[in-house]
């Protein structure tokens, strides 16, 4: 008898002792003893202001100071910079920055390097890089000419005709960067309509699709077919224009302000569109996914942004960020460590990272 209680006080012993280890473990796991600890939430003020084309390039900020592109790493430090000259513009893919002030283009590479500089046949109204091409669009106003040019600067394609009597709104490229679609105003007909044109790179023009007049602002593209997305509907298409009859859901009233596009699935971050005017005060979202998903999210206050990483929503008040799993009912929240109010939200780094504005000032916010 004796044995047996002894025996059941050293079990409970070690129980209590691997009780009290366990939480020992957790603690050190928590504080980072371990180097596994969770991620702090963490601010850096870069020296960029927002008047000076503040953009998301990868893990990188690039910002343009009026004569010279700069590149920041998320520690704020310089990486490198490249000599635009005044009065210059550019836009970024993932591989490649494509920069013009009139005629003049600049191809670059993540390293900042100048791979294609010189002066096209005329004005450049815009131009939009992808993996290892380069679009531009130009000639004044109307009835413009479609130039594609590879990384380098040698000519791949031209396209004038389709484009006689019509702006050109928006282009990128899609599927690794061979295709390519644009979409164009059809100035003069009896009421305005938008046009996609879709073409595989140096080949051939593949689809011409009629999207009717409601404005079409974004078009994204995952498992094999385009998402169109215009101030009243969704649509998807494929790479010949077709469209998916039952595809179509309506998003009359919200705006697309993020997305994921990993593997074949597109992820959608919708808001009121009354809410994202110039002074932004999201208190709503909307999350469309694959065929199904359709879900909506009331924030615990107002925002200025919001943004998708991986499978979380994240949304920036004035001093507060919230976070929640796509399947989540509720948001948890953190006080930002910054002393001055957020007043904008200017965009999202790859790896997560979010800037923001107060006034004229930019700050990087590392995400948990």
């Amino acid at each position: 008898m004796e044995q047996g209680r002894a025996g059941a006080n050293r079990l409970r012993l070690i129980i209590a002792m691997a009780a009290i280890a366990l939480v020992v473990v957790l603690l050190l796991y928590v504080s980072g003893i371990f180097g596994g600890g969770p991620r702090r939430l963490s601010a850096t003020k870069l020296r960029c202001v927002t008047t000076q084309q503040v953009t998301p390039f990868g893990d990188k900020v690039l910002y343009y100071d009026g004569t010279t592109l700069f590149c920041l790493n998320a520690n704020g430090t310089e990486q490198w910079k490249y000599a635009l000259g005044p009065g210059a513009r550019f836009t970024v893919s993932d591989h490649l920055i494509a920069a013009w002030s009139g005629a003049h283009l600049h191809i670059l590479n993540r390293s900042g390097r100048a791979t294609y500089n010189d002066r096209l046949a005329d004005t450049i109204q815009f131009a939009r890089p992808g993996r290892q091409y380069v679009a531009a669009v130009i000639g004044e106003g109307f009835s413009p000419t479609l130039l594609v040019k590879d990384a380098n600067g040698l000519a791949v394609d031209s396209e004038s005709i389709a484009y006689a009597d019509r702006m050109i709104l928006d282009m990128d490229f899609f599927e690794n960067g061979n295709y390519l679609w644009t979409t164009a105003l059809d100035v003069y007909g009896i009421s305005p309509v938008t046009i996609m044109n879709i073409y595989r790179v140096g080949a051939m023009n593949t689809g011409e699709v009629d999207l009717g007049e409601e404005i079409t602002y974004k078009v994204l593209y995952a498992g094999d077919r385009l998402h169109v997305i215009d101030t009243k509907e969704l649509n998807l298409y494929d790479y010949r224009g077709t469209v998916d009859p039952f595809a179509r859901r309506l998003v009359y009233g919200w705006k697309l302000i993020d997305n994921s596009t990993v593997g074949s699935s597109a992820t959608m971050l919708f808001a009121p569109e009354m809410q994202t005017a110039s002074a932004q005060q999201i208190t709503e979202l909307r999350v469309l996914s694959g065929n199904r998903r359709d879900s909506r999210y009331t924030l615990p206050n107002s925002c200025l942004g919001a943004g998708l990483k991986g499978n979380t929503i994240f949304a920036i008040s004035a001093d507060t960020l919230y976070q929640a799993e796509l399947s989540a009912q509720r948001f948890s929240a953190l006080k930002l460590p910054l002393n001055v109010p957020v007043t904008g939200y200017i965009g999202k780094l790859s790896n997560g990272a979010s800037l923001v504005s107060s006034g004229i000032d930019v700050y990087l916010i590392n995400l948990p």
